[in-house]
């Protein structure tokens, strides 16, 4: 059975052990090119940090992102078996094992899910999903910023909305005031955008809340 780009950057964080594992956290939040927040990455565990790599940089560029902090630790051995299983599974960076790596590419018909999820529910079932899991969603947070950024564009915040919620300290935050505050006016509309957007930016975490 096909690894989906998940189970490959999990694989991965696990591969490096506990001294290893906080080097690499450290250089999530260190590099100016991924602008991850620390406070994203705090507590959290191997999956919860490869999904949060997909999530913020898309699967296009998770494995890009990933191989080259493994590289900056030192953990060749682990990037090495990291490139090469993904390429087993469908995942090609353009450049070779002993290089830097470049763009990721899935095969046509992968085993795991894509990024891009385009969900099926209505608007009002969207809407029941989102106010049954708001706890889970609240718990569940990462990348909100991105998150924001959709419903900014599609008009169902504002932006005096958008900056608040943004300056909120921490993940949870923003998503509680989210929910409970800025999409009170949209109703199940704006909750059917949040969905969508949760679906395309967090569809690992839509997954396990039982989204189709």
């Amino acid at each position: 059975m096909a690894k989906t780009m998940f189970d490959l950057l999990e694989g991965a964080m696990e591969d490096l052990g506990a001294e290893k594992f906080k080097k690499f956290i450290s250089k999530m939040t260190d590099r100016t090119e991924t602008r991850v927040a620390k406070g994203a990455v705090e507590g959290k565990d191997c999956g919860d940090i490869a999904n949060l790599l997909i999530e913020h940089f898309t699967e296009s560029r998770a494995l890009e992102i990933t191989l080259q902090i493994l590289r900056n630790i030192k953990a060749n051995q682990t990037a090495e078996n990291l490139e090469k299983e993904a390429a087993a599974n469908g995942f090609s960076p353009s450049v070779g094992a002993g290089g830097s790596a470049g763009t990721a590419t899935p095969n046509p018909n992968p085993g795991g899910s894509s990024s891009a999820v385009t969900p099926t529910n209505d608007v009002s079932d969207k809407a029941t999903f989102i106010d049954d899991k708001f706890v889970e969603l609240v718990e569940k947070a990462t990348s909100m910023n991105a998150v924001l950024d959709i419903l900014l564009s599609k008009k169902v915040i504002n932006d005096e909305q958008y900056n608040d919620i943004g300056s909120e300290r921490t993940e949870q935050q923003k998503m509680r005031r989210l929910i409970r505050e800025a999409l009170k006016a949209s109703g199940a509309s704006g909750k059917a955008v949040l969905y969508d957007a949760l679906m395309v930016k967090q569809p690992y975490m839509m997954k396990d809340l039982g989204a189709p």
